[in-house]
């Protein structure tokens, strides 16, 4: 999406800051009238290092307004070697960011929390340590805090690994949202039910949407430094016999079928479902346009069909896009920017690395550069990042 306030059409589909560079969103909130995303930061350059928090806002989740850098890593601090991911949690006096706050070049870390000093979200307290990485439960790494309310009580989730190489969710109270306890692991990738939700050794950016009676657990796939793909993993939502959360998860669905959709966050919004952001996946510089690095996807909305989880385009954000009908000629690249809906008959594209897509009637397609997102009409969208461009395919080519 542009990071501009003027009117008409945005002059990018996908929220990007000038420069340096991107990865997970964070402290996703609606706040006083504007959408606000906050997001894994590098303003010196394309690479992933001393990451700070970015700001961007939007009235119309279209055309992105980019604010000074919310805040930077504090020499000496508890996050000096960097403000990992993490949340923003409101219904305080004031607004608070809770994040990771690493201190080793190996990714160690605690939780930091920072209170916000103006209504904008513009500046923020020195960061204080509100949780650890316990030294029981075998827990190896714990990182990107999500907080929730549950029966009357605030609690928080972390993703996790173990020692044994299982991915784990940790639970933590924190009615004191200054100081958190420990409550013990959540789930594990032990559980049968959670085998969907594999390979990996960390599930990283836990989100926990709820849903009336369910709720859907929205995980990263982490496999020994390999970045996979994200589910949901969704079940009943009760209380155990302490009263604290119990998610007994019965079925996993994946959110995205591209190669390139890592980091979902989401937040309430006010309106159906849960407005959601993830990262398009980029390596580093060679891969960058120059001075920059990295992207967040078009807006979505996490809702429930039929006791399913799925990801759809946000309906405002498609509303201010310029669709046009699709004209699939065999052989014509799609670059540039491009909003396409697929009419009857449907379309095939494809790709030189990244293979063939059938596009039933009915999808919509956004080219933005070298990012590619498909929204079908029914299923996942698919979100993908190449230098070469994706082409229609001949009818008669096995797309």
């Amino acid at each position: 999406m542009s990071l501009s306030t003027t009117g008409g059409a945005p002059t990018a589909y996908h929220l990007r800051p000038a420069r340096g560079w991107l990865n997970d969103p964070n402290g996703m909130v609606f706040h006083q009238g504007r959408w606000h995303v906050f997001f894994q930061h590098n303003p010196q350059g394309p690479w992933h290092r001393q990451i700070a928090w970015g700001h961007a806002s939007s009235t119309d989740l279209l055309r992105w307004r980019e604010h000074p850098v919310a805040f930077t890593p504090q020499p000496g601090g508890p996050d000096s070697v960097g403000c990992w991911s993490g949340v923003l949690v409101t219904g305080l006096e004031r607004p608070v960011a809770v994040y990771s706050g690493v201190t080793h070049a190996d990714g160690r870390s605690t939780v930091c929390l920072r209170w916000a000093q103006d209504d904008g979200l513009d500046t923020w307290s020195d960061p204080v340590v509100v949780a650890t990485t316990p030294e029981v439960d075998d827990v190896a790494v714990m990182r990107d805090p999500f907080v929730f309310w549950h029966g009357g009580h605030r609690y928080a989730v972390l993703g996790a690994g173990l020692r044994s190489g299982t991915p784990a969710i940790l639970l933590y109270g924190c009615d004191d949202i200054e100081r958190w306890e420990y409550l013990g692991v959540w789930l594990t990738g032990a559980d049968e039910a959670l085998a969907g939700a594999l390979p990996a050794d960390v599930w990283e950016c836990p989100q926990l949407a709820v849903w009336e009676g369910r709720a859907s657990l929205v995980v990263s796939l982490h496999d020994r430094g390999v970045l996979g793909q994200v589910v949901a993993c969704t079940g009943d939502l009760g209380s155990d016999e302490a009263g604290r959360p119990a998610l007994v998860v019965d079925r996993v669905d994946l959110l995205d079928d591209g190669a390139d959709f890592y980091a979902a966050q989401l937040a309430p919004d006010g309106r159906e479902g849960f407005w959601l952001m993830g990262w398009v996946r980029e390596d580093g510089p060679e891969e960058s346009a120059g001075d920059h690095a990295g992207c967040m996807t078009v807006p979505r909305r996490l809702v429930l069909e039929g006791g399913s989880p799925r990801l759809v385009l946000d309906p405002l954000a498609a509303q201010g896009l310029p669709w046009q009908g699709a004209t699939p000629v065999p052989g014509a690249r799609l670059e540039g920017q491009l909003s396409l809906e697929v009419g009857t008959g449907g379309a095939d594209l494809e790709h030189p690395r990244l293979g063939g897509r059938s596009l039933p009637a009915g999808s919509r397609v956004l080219v933005d550069g070298s990012v590619l997102e498909i929204y079908p009409a029914q299923g996942p969208p698919a979100s993908f990042r190449d230098p070469v461009p994706w082409h229609w395919a001949d009818p008669a080519d096995p797309a």
